[in-house]
């Protein structure tokens, strides 16, 4: 089976873990940035993982428009957010994701793992009250602290779980 870990980042942490994700397979695999989409026949990979950082509770934009390219494939997601992971965000992040990937491929699983927040977005925030860009999450300060040690060994282990339970079991 032949992997290809397509990925869209911003700051660094998608890139991060998908990187660690290509460590992790086993077998023929191959990784590159969604920039460079055209160097690659998609239909010589036996599966694709879309990686993408959070925006607005779905995929970024370039990564969505990727995925929306793709027809009949064998997919799954690895997905980047500073919220926790157990927070509702990021449930609302993974269904979004699940149905994104679902709509017109086969898709498998996806996993979601944190990451900072770039320091040109907690700038922006320090412009505005937070209640006006993020009225729904009166933490975000919080949630920003907190995500800045992130990814780490704790997001490497869930990459390193969801790469042996789909790809090298």
């Amino acid at each position: 089976m032949k992997t290809l870990i397509i990925y869209s980042s911003q700051t660094g942490n998608t890139k991060m873990v998908c990187e660690k994700a290509y460590e992790y397979i086993n077998g023929e695999k191959m990784i590159i940035p969604v920039k460079e989409k055209d160097i690659v026949n998609l239909d010589e990979f036996d599966n694709i993982i879309v990686g993408t950082w959070i925006d607005k509770a779905n995929a970024n934009t370039e990564a969505k428009k990727f995925i929306n390219t793709l027809s009949n494939k064998k997919i799954y997601f690895i997905g980047s957010l500073a919220a926790s992971l157990t927070s509702e965000h990021a449930k609302k992040c993974f269904n979004n994701l699940t149905k994104l990937c679902s709509k017109k491929n086969n898709f498998i699983d996806g996993v979601l793992t944190r990451g900072k927040v770039s320091k040109d977005l907690q700038e922006k925030f320090t412009k505005f009250p937070l209640n006006i860009i993020h009225k729904f999450v009166p933490n975000m300060k919080e949630i920003i602290l907190e995500a800045d040690s992130h990814p780490n060994e704790t997001d490497f282990l869930l990459i390193k779980n969801f790469i042996d339970k789909n790809f090298n079991s």
